[in-house]
């Protein structure tokens, strides 16, 4: 079967982004499937060109079989217009960049924003193919929740309506969210075109339990890698309890919390933890004037790090930190990368959030508190660092087991297939689950 996928932000794991396709699409390939990704050139991450040379508009790669179609989109470095425009510069040139590609099968638009999902229906208008939407984020329905669309705008009504559209042409909902299908069927989507698809872990590559030293001619973000991992060495050496986060410094991840937790922990009765802090986004550097007020020396900020390299900077860690605003859109539950990297890394996570259920519940793979309580995570962090290590290592082994038992991407790649296939058989799809680990 050939698949075309449509989102905006996709990537290998080359840099700090999103592998979801590129995960499901090396399983499909493998099994004899065509995995087409079409992406922006631009990285939302590092607001930097990174696939496309000077005057190029698109370009194909084939990477571990999975072939992506970069397509050059609007610079941009904020939350304003020209993030906009990014967006509507991919859906329009996003259409012609297939023009030269054999005709697919299926064409799935990956709601990280629709304009994605909209070009996808009409380049399988175009190609006579079947049209699926992936719903990753909800909208207009996650920017009203967390306050930055009012319900009753124009513009809400307006993302309502075009939602409201793909629904209806869509002859299957992926959604990767555990309570979402309520949420669709509300909005119209008939029950049995619905699929839960959540995201997943790598299941053909081994867990990266070291990382030796770069060559000589490393590239430079291999060598900021390897700093990191000698900082967070040389705090551990020091006595301290590393806790690490990965990821985007947004508005909803709430690593404010984390900074004013860390401001709790220097008082003399509480243990050393140490908190770091990798990723860059729009609320990083309020975080660090606020670390900075607060004169903490047991925060440590660094740049994002490449998809391929949080194995190993996982692996240095003794407690992961996952954090998110108490938003109204979380009661749908959550389908976070970053939380399954966390649990197959095989070290305690600790859950600040107030999203029902869980795999870190579910799994007794860490600890939960409230979101949005320094207290509450300062007394987390300190009942982690008074466990043995052995106790915390016990903890990290039944996350890691269950994440790699319920999210592997063999068994992912199967159910996405069947979602885009529809009802007819389109290649091996029971053969997707044999050489897995």
């Amino acid at each position: 079967m050939k698949v075309w996928i449509f989102n905006h932000y996709a990537a290998p794991p080359d840099c700090a982004a999103g592998t979801r396709h590129y995960d499901l699409g090396r399983v499909l390939t493998s099994a004899g499937h065509e995995v087409t990704v079409f992406a922006s050139s631009f990285n939302h991450f590092t607001r930097r060109e990174e696939r496309l040379a000077p005057g190029e508009k698109t370009a194909v790669r084939h990477i571990d079989g999975v072939r992506f179609v970069w397509v050059r989109t609007t610079a941009y470095t904020g939350n304003g217009y020209r993030r906009f425009l990014n967006m509507c510069s991919y859906a329009a040139r996003v259409l012609p960049a297939g023009r030269d590609l054999d005709t697919p099968d299926a064409i799935v638009g990956s709601c990280v924003h629709p304009g994605a999902v909209l070009a996808a229906w009409v380049a399988a208008r175009l190609r006579g193919a079947r049209f699926v939407v992936e719903v990753r984020d909800l909208w207009p329905q996650t920017l009203i929740d967390m306050g930055a669309l009012h319900p009753g705008s124009i513009r809400a009504r307006l993302l309502y309506l075009v939602e409201s559209f793909c629904y209806r042409r869509a002859a299957a909902v992926i959604c990767l969210l555990p309570a979402a299908a309520g949420y669709l069927q509300s909005r119209g989507v008939p029950a049995d075109r619905i699929h839960y698809v959540p995201n997943g872990i790598d299941d053909h590559r081994p867990p990266v339990e070291h990382r030796p030293a770069p060559a000589p001619d490393a590239p430079d973000h291999d060598l900021q890698v390897t700093a990191l991992i000698t900082r967070i060495r040389r705090l551990r050496e020091q006595g301290y309890l590393v806790a690490g986060y990965l990821g985007s410094h947004g508005r909803a991840n709430a690593l404010d919390t984390v900074v004013t937790a860390a401001a709790r922990l220097r008082c003399t009765w509480r243990p050393q933890v140490a908190t770091v802090l990798v990723g860059d986004g729009p609320e990083k550097a309020a975080c660090q004037r606020l670390a900075d007020d607060l004169g903490l020396e047991n925060v440590l900020f660094w740049p994002p790090v490449p998809k391929s390299a949080v194995p190993a900077v996982l692996a240095e860690l003794d407690v992961t930190l996952f954090c998110l605003r108490d938003v109204a859109v979380f009661r749908y539950g959550l389908s976070s990368n970053k939380l399954f990297d966390y649990l197959a890394c095989g070290k305690p996570v600790l859950f600040a959030s107030n999203a029902p259920g869980g795999p870190v519940r579910e799994s007794g793979g860490g600890v939960c508190v409230p979101a949005e309580s320094p207290d509450a995570l300062a007394d987390a962090l300190t009942q982690l660092a008074g466990m043995t290590a052995s106790e915390r290592e016990q903890m990290g082994r039944r996350g890691r087991s269950w994440v790699y038992r319920h999210h592997g991407t063999t068994a992912l790649a199967d159910a996405f297939l069947k979602a885009v296939s529809g009802p007819t058989a389109y290649g091996p799809v029971n053969d997707l689950s044999e050489g897995s680990p």
